[in-house]
């Protein structure tokens, strides 16, 4: 919330309500029947000045009685993080009942597409993914969850990401964090006992799937998606992909990072600094590039958080940015042992010279290219090994 304007907090902070109540002069509005009502939410005093701000004469009515529709909303992604900037998105899971019917689903879709629109009008990219859980477990596939990859889905990929990322607004919780990362294996029977043992309740829960297994299909797909992302996010797509090159090193073996942030939750290791998601990311890559002697790499790895993130910490803009970002930003380059030469150097790149700027996009795409090729090799003895 520090991180954003006050009309970016209003939304935010709206959100739950949006989809909780149908009233014509609210955003989004479709028509009365379009589905509504989040499991186990009530707006708290605050979200309801912010409602009336919006709309004078709005009041909220609780009722027991009401349908709800909606299990679950999610916001994942950069929010929240080191990486979140004023130009950050928000891409909003809308966790639905999965026995809606084709009209309902349509009335839903339109709501979001509308909300979408007054977001923007906020100031704000907001982006709406209707999620049912029931297909979603079972891995069939939505186009707005997999765009521009027709060649396979991403959906473990996609879901490790999630579990990582995904700051919960309001309904119920993932199932997922009810299961021990020991009991991974074994998640469907594990959390059956909890339900049958009524240790939960399942109306408390969305099972979203778990992570004992990647398959192998899915890094060179994802590979080839971040390829085509590099072209306007190489920074990002170049951590993404290297992640990727990293899982597929280990497999099968893999444990993915959403695995490690649940075990030090459970293990009561919650230091926020080191559970940020673009942090556990980083020491991934260092980790296993450390392990490969290969430092040339790393240090581009670490120029490519550091403009990423893209908060300077020096000259007249280095008071900019989100303090504990800044704070946080300045311990990692300490650990770097980067000078402020380095760092000036870095903050000033819109003052490069053309043979300088040139010379870093050869760097980032000759590593983009380089983790690809790993990963078509990768694939290609995959493949082998099962003919």
């Amino acid at each position: 919330m520090e991180g954003l304007a006050p009309r970016q907090q209003s939304l935010l902070s709206l959100l739950p309500l949006f989809f909780h109540v149908n009233h014509p002069l609210m955003p989004g509005y479709v028509t009365d029947c379009t589905p509504a009502g989040v499991s186990g939410y009530e707006p708290d005093a605050s979200t309801l000045v912010i409602a009336r701000h919006l709309v004078g004469d709005f009041s909220f009515k609780p009722c027991s009685q009401q349908p709800q529709s909606i299990h679950g909303l999610f916001l994942m992604g950069s929010l929240g993080t080191l990486a979140q900037t004023d130009q950050s998105d928000m891409d909003v899971w809308i966790c639905h009942d999965p026995y809606l019917g084709e009209p309902a689903l349509q009335a839903l879709r339109i709501k979001c597409r509308r909300l979408e629109l007054w977001a923007a009008s906020q100031g704000s990219e907001a982006h709406f993914y209707l999620i049912d859980a029931q297909r979603f477990v079972r891995g069939e596939r939505d186009v707005q969850l997999y765009p521009g990859n027709s060649c396979t889905t991403q959906h473990n990929l996609l879901l490790d990401e999630f579990y990582r990322t995904a700051i919960w607004l309001a309904g119920r919780t993932p199932l997922w964090w009810w299961v021990p990362v020991n009991e991974e294996a074994r998640h469907d029977e594990f959390a059956r006992t909890l339900l049958n043992k009524g240790l939960i309740g399942a109306g408390e829960v969305i099972d979203l799937g778990h992570l004992a297994h990647i398959p192998s299909g899915e890094f060179l797909g994802a590979g080839l998606w971040q390829l085509f992302k590099g072209i306007d996010s190489p920074y990002k797509s170049l951590l993404k992909l290297l992640l990727i090159e990293v899982y597929a090193s280990e497999h099968p073996q893999v444990h993915c990072l959403s695995l490690g942030f649940k075990q030090a939750v459970y293990a009561d290791q919650l230091n926020l600094d080191e559970l940020d998601p673009y942090v556990v990311v980083y020491r991934r890559i260092e980790h296993y590039l450390k392990a490969c002697g290969d430092l040339r790499r790393l240090e581009l790895v670490r120029r490519s958080l550091y403009l990423k993130v893209n908060c300077n910490l020096t000259g007249s803009a280095a008071q900019r940015g989100v303090p504990w970002q800044r704070q946080l930003l300045e311990r990692l380059t300490k650990e770097w042992g980067w000078d402020e030469c380095l760092l000036a150097s870095l903050d000033n790149r819109s003052q490069w010279q053309v043979e300088q700027a040139c010379h870093e996009r050869l760097a980032l795409a000759r590593e983009l290219s380089v983790s690809y090729r790993f990963l078509s090799r990768f694939a290609c003895i995959e493949q082998a090994a099962v003919m």
